[in-house]
């Protein structure tokens, strides 16, 4: 004989039920945000981490520049030369100026022949303090007309984080963007460590000598 009544048996069932698939998606954001190192050179340290419904990883590049972070800020809001040190970046716009201090740029990425080059809008968020500054960027693909013979990425958003640490500027870009070409994932996700490895570290330099 039970001494429990079958409705309070169902409804302590349907409780553990419920507790296990908490534990279980805590479990899942708890694995899906975490970052894993995959690379370090020369100062820079750059992490990936998974993205749900994305095959393309986000990274995080982290470097130290030996500069005041007000001269990081210029470099990195002065889009049309990253040319000059992003990796595989073709140009850099600044489509419009919005009298609230927000930007709305437009960059050109090479892709390998015979892809055909990608483009994204972002507009641009700027938050200053005493001694922190980050630069958000949000994916913004239909604020400006699509160019023949270039692709539009409509994932591409991240932010630049400059931390001021006495005479050094710690800097960190999160970012995830997804090209949307054709190949293997691996493939795709080798780029997304190199590219921001040698951009951060011609960041370093291009800052390092114009201090100098």
């Amino acid at each position: 004989m039970s001494f429990f009544h079958p409705r309070l048996i169902e409804i302590l069932n349907l409780l553990i039920a419920v507790l296990i698939c908490s534990v279980a998606s805590l479990a899942y954001a708890e694995n899906e945000q975490k970052w894993t190192l995959r690379v370090e050179k020369d100062g820079v340290s750059v992490f990936t981490q998974k993205v749900k419904g994305s095959s393309i990883a986000r990274f995080k590049a982290i470097t130290i520049i030996e500069a005041d972070y007000e001269a990081v800020k210029e470099v990195i809001l002065d889009y049309p030369n990253y040319p000059a040190w992003y990796e595989n970046y073709k140009s850099g716009t600044i489509l419009s100026d919005q009298k609230s201090g927000e930007l709305i740029v437009k960059f050109i990425i090479n892709a390998p022949f015979p892809i055909k080059d990608r483009d994204s809008v972002n507009q641009v968020f700027i938050n200053q303090m005493d001694d922190f500054i980050t630069i958000r960027l949000e994916s913004r693909p239909h604020l400006a007309a699509q160019t023949k013979g270039q692709v539009r990425m409509s994932i591409s958003s991240g932010e630049w984080k400059l931390i001021k640490t006495g005479n050094q500027t710690e800097v960190s870009l999160t970012y995830h963007a997804d090209p949307e070409i054709p190949m293997p994932s691996w493939i795709a996700n080798r780029y997304v460590v190199q590219g921001p490895a040698n951009s951060l570290l011609n960041l370093k330099k291009r800052i390092e000598q114009i201090g100098s």
